[in-house]
């Protein structure tokens, strides 16, 4: 039997559809059945006779009856799967990492979300959906949007230095992105050599394309350069300017002998990624590697996911022109993997000069939340020293309580603050200079929470 709900927001055709649908799958309507007239169903149900007809040829269309001349609907053989039974939806029981049940989070990751330009930004967007613009819907180029190259190629070399054409700048979904092409386009032989502590997704992507990995240990000078790999075919992944996450930058001696080192054999190349480059906060921002290289042997990364927002997901490589030939001979065919139309209003984010007044802007605000949580930190000073320089997003705090790092993170679990290990970051075992290491971010945090915070890690470790 045939009955509406009373209480459906659907239209009524819809719900006619349905009920009439549930009831030939369940087997209620059988195959060869005649569904009632359309006229005697409409009196039944108090209903148009537009309304089942509405309903009827829907269930036409999609196979479940048949019309015949002067016969009317006939239900024909589906063969579908039977109907599964409703179940309700398991609720996620939320992690006990997750932030919500930390009174702070001193996420390395966090970011000032009320300092994002939205007005800017919204209307920009806006503009850039133009239905004049020829270009606007079709395929973005392999390398990405030539405008948004000739912002970011202006830019690094007005503020980093680098020397570099648009036509040699790719852009990429994140830096992931970027380097998973570079670990393609490269051949197997090609080992990588990083930094020890590092940012470890390259040596992961790299190592699932069949590159070996090995490690370079980071002192307070830079590299260790003795322990770089003594053959040809080798790229080092460096962050000369602002190490993460111990925070160190590289000085110029370390900085040309590693040049040196890349020069002495033909195929061997430096990966520098200048990953929060524009936050120094004590200095005017470092040149980069690339900026000082003669021989076309530094492969440039940088990213937008700190200067603007992470939810951007756009990045820039720069390429040798030797290392460019071999992107185009085996990266064919591949299209650009960041959508044309963001690529767009980043390129008018740049070119009316809103990103550089923004990143100033940003610069200015860290550096007080960097500043608020040194200070909040100030009683602990016995017990507590920070690593690196003042440049970033983030703290790297060596305490000297006795406490082994999961002790420090456990302990200020316990009174609501989240702090980040810094063991996750070395591959292999953790030198006993930072086995009581941790990270503490300030991006996200307001200066209340930020004493707040402090105030309850020294009640946790002294």
């Amino acid at each position: 039997m045939i009955l509406l709900p009373e209480d459906s927001p659907l239209p009524l055709y819809q719900q006619l559809y349905l009920q009439l649908r549930q009831e030939i799958q369940s087997g209620n309507i059988a195959a060869g059945e005649r569904l009632p007239s359309k006229r005697k169903l409409s009196e039944q149900l108090s209903v148009s006779i537009n309304t089942v007809e509405g309903a009827y040829t829907q269930l036409e269309a999609e196979g479940f009856v048949s019309a015949s001349p002067r016969r009317g609907f006939y239900v024909l053989e589906t063969g579908m799967l039977p109907i599964p039974e409703k179940s309700r939806p398991v609720s996620v029981q939320e992690s006990p990492a997750d932030a919500s049940a930390f009174l702070v989070d001193f996420s390395p990751s966090g970011m000032a979300r009320q300092q994002f330009p939205f007005g800017i930004w919204r209307r920009l967007l806006k503009n850039c959906f133009n239905e004049y613009d020829d270009q606007l819907l079709l395929r973005t180029p392999q390398q990405g949007d030539p405008g948004l190259r000739e912002q970011v190629a202006e830019y690094l070399y007005r503020v980093r230095g680098v020397q570099c054409t648009p036509d040699q700048i790719i852009i990429g979904a994140g830096s992931d992105n970027l380097l998973f092409i570079l670990s393609y386009i490269l051949p197997e032989e090609y080992e990588l050599a990083v930094e020890n502590p590092l940012y470890n997704r390259a040596p992961q992507l790299f190592s699932r394309m069949g590159h070996p990995i090995s490690t370079v240990p980071v002192i307070p000078g830079g590299l260790d350069l003795p322990a770089l790999p003594d053959r040809d075919r080798v790229l080092v992944y460096t962050t000369p300017s602002h190490q993460y996450p111990l925070g160190y930058a590289m000085p110029i001696g370390q900085r040309t002998a590693l040049l040196r080192w890349s020069a002495e054999l033909p195929e061997r190349y430096i990966i520098e990624d200048d990953y929060d480059s524009e936050f120094r906060y004590s200095s005017r921002p470092i040149p980069s590697l690339q900026s000082i290289d003669s021989g076309g042997r530094v492969i440039y990364l940088g990213t937008f996911s700190r200067s603007v927002a992470p939810a951007l997901r756009i990045s820039y490589m720069v390429l040798p022109r030797p290392l460019l030939d071999l992107f185009h001979a085996r990266y064919q065919g591949y299209s650009s993997t960041v959508s044309g139309f963001e690529q767009a209003v980043l390129r008018e984010f740049m070119a009316s000069g809103h990103f550089e007044t923004h990143v100033n802007r940003m610069r200015i605000y860290y550096r007080a939340r960097r500043q608020c949580l040194v200070d909040a930190l100030a009683p602990m000073g016995p017990v507590s020293e920070i690593l690196g320089e003042p440049a970033g997003h983030h703290l790297t705090l060596r305490i000297r309580n006795g406490m082994t790092e999961s002790d420090l993170v456990a302990s200020a679990a316990g009174q609501g603050v989240r702090v980040y290990p810094i063991s996750p970051y070395f591959l292999r075992d953790v030198p006993a200079g930072y086995q009581s290491t941790v990270l503490l971010g300030f991006g996200g945090l307001q200066d209340d929470a930020i004493r707040q915070g402090a105030a309850l890690l020294y009640e946790a470790w002294t």
